[in-house]
C-alpha cells in the first residue's frame, strides 16, 4: 500500500530512531489508506461542484499552485470541465475555515509531499508543515545555485548536536551546514558529508536538510539524516535522494560550500516553544507573510489511531514538478487518469487543442490513448 518494503527512521539516540521509523510507517499506511478509500472524497469537476454550493477552493490557488501566471481564469475553467476530479475537505489553518479542496489536482503536484504523523494531531501538524516549507527551500536553493550562509559549528551549545557533530569529527566525515531558511522565517539547515577517505569507491556525498522551529534541532534533524541516508559511509550502500540531488562530485556544490557567509546558529531565525500549538501558529503566521496559506486534511486511520495528517501549501515548490508553470499539463495528466469514457476524453482533447493550439503534450497524450484504451478493453 505504501509503495515501498520498508520505512527508516532518525534519530540521535536508538529509541528516537525507533520511533521515527514507526511513525514514518505510520503516516504513509494512514495517508494512503485514506487515499485508497473511495468514501472520502466527492467527485466531480470544478464547475459542478462550485454550482452545487460547495465552498470551493478559489480556482486562483490552483494557478499558484503551479506557479503559471500565462494562463488566464477563463481558459483554466474550460480545461477544467468535466474532468471528475476527487475532492475533499480540509482546514485552511491560515483563514482558520473548512474548504472543499480537488485532492486529485494536488496529488498530480505533490504525491508523497505532505504526508505527517504524531503522538498529537500538533505535532503531526508541525511535522507536516516544516516538511513541505523544507523541501520548498531546497528546490529554491539547489535551482537557482543560491549562495547561503554557512551556520559556524563552534557556535552549536545544544548537548545532543554537540554530540552529534562530534561523532562525525571522530570518523574523519567533513561536515558541511548552511543555513537554508530564506524568507520562509521557519529554519532550515541544510547538511552535506563527505568522507574524502572513502569516497567514491564506498561512500557517496550526502546532502539533505531538516527544518523545524527551532535552528538548533533543525541541524539534529539534518544530520541525524544523513546517517539515515549514508549508512556508514564505508559499505558500498547507496541512498535514495529526496528534496535534495545526490552530488556526484564537491563541484557541483561549490556554491554551498565555498561561500565566505557565515552566521552563527544563534542568529538563525527560532519560532519554538514549549507548546507545539503555539509553534504551529508561529510557522502558519511566518509563512502568511509571504503569501503562502496551509491547508491541512486529517488522514488519520480509524483503527490505527495515531494523529496523522497530509498538508498542502499552494505555491510551495517540489523538485521540478511545480516548475513546470503549466496548468494545462496538469489538466491533460487528469484527464488521461480520470477520464473513462472515449467519446468524452476526444471531445476533452479537441477542446483543449482549440484552447491550447501550441502545446506538446496534447500530442503526446492522443498519441498514448490508443494503448490505454486497448489496455482497458482486455482488461
Amino acid at each position: 500500500m505504501t509503495g515501498t518494503k520498508k520505512q527508516m527512521g532518525k534519530g540521535a539516540s536508538p529509541e528516537q530512531a525507533k520511533a521515527s521509523a514507526c511513525m514514518e510507517l505510520a503516516e504513509r499506511f494512514s495517508f494512503f489508506s485514506f487515499k485508497n478509500n473511495p468514501e472520502n472524497f466527492l467527485v466531480g469537476d470544478y464547475k459542478s461542484m462550485v454550482e452545487n454550493g460547495y465552498p470551493v477552493l478559489g480556482i486562483q490557488y490552483l494557478l499558484d499552485s503551479v506557479h503559471d501566471s500565462g494562463t488566464d481564469v477563463n481558459t483554466f475553467e474550460k480545461l477544467l470541465e468535466n474532468i471528475p476530479m476527487q475532492w475533499v475537505w480540509a482546514t485552511n489553518l491560515t483563514r482558520n475555515r473548512d474548504v472543499l479542496i480537488p485532492f486529485s489536482w494536488f496529488y498530480a503536484i505533490n504525491e508523497f509531499n505532505g504526508p505527517s504523523a504524531g503522538n498529537t494531531l500538533e505535532e503531526a501538524a508541525l511535522q507536516g508543515i516544516c516538511e513541505i516549507v523544507e523541501r520548498h527551500v531546497c528546490s529554491i536553493v539547489n535551482y537557482r545555485r543560491i549562495e547561503t550562509p554557512k551556520i559556524d559549528s563552534n557556535s552549536v551549545n545544544d548537548p545532543v548536536a554537540v554530540e552529534l557533530l562530534k561523532k562525525f569529527a571522530e570518523q574523519g566525515i567533513e561536515l558541511y551546514l548552511n543555513d537554508f531558511t530564506l524568507d520562509t522565517g521557519i529554519c532550515t539547515v541544510a547538511a552535506l558529508a563527505i568522507d574524502r577517505h572513502t569516497f567514491p569507491e564506498k561512500s557517496e556525498i550526502v546532502y539533505t536538510a531538516g527544518t523545524t522551529p527551532d535552528p538548533q534541532k533543525a541541524l539534529i534533524r539534518a544530520v541525524t539524516e544523513v546517517a539515515q541516508l549514508a549508512g556508514d559511509f564505508n559499505t558500498g550502500s547507496n541512498y535514495v535522494a529526496s528534496g535534495l540531488p545526490k552530488p556526484h562530485s564537491m563541484k557541483e556544490v561549490d556554491y554551498l560550500t565555498g561561500t565566505e557567509k557565515l552566521v552563527s546558529i544563534q542568529e538563525m531565525n527560532d519560532l519554538s516553544d514549549a507548546n507545539i500549538r503555539v509553534e504551529v501558529e508561529n510557522c502558519i503566521h511566518s509563512l502568511e507573510r509571504i503569501g503562502m496559506e496551509v491547508f491541512m486534511i486529517d488522514v488519520t486511520h480509524d483503527e490505527l489511531q495515531i494523529p496523522a495528517c497530509y498538508t498542502i501549501i499552494p505555491g510551495a515548490h517540489f523538485r521540478e514538478r511545480s516548475r513546470i508553470s503549466d496548468a494545462g499539463l496538469f489538466a491533460a495528466k487528469l484527464m488521461m487518469e480520470l477520464v473513462d469514457d472515449a467519446d468524452l476524453l476526444e471531445k476533452k482533447f479537441s477542446q483543449m487543442e482549440e484552447l491550447l493550439p501550441e502545446v506538446y503534450y496534447l500530442a503526446f497524450y492522443r498519441g498514448g490513448t490508443w494503448w490505454i484504451w486497448g489496455n482497458r478493453t482486455r482488461r
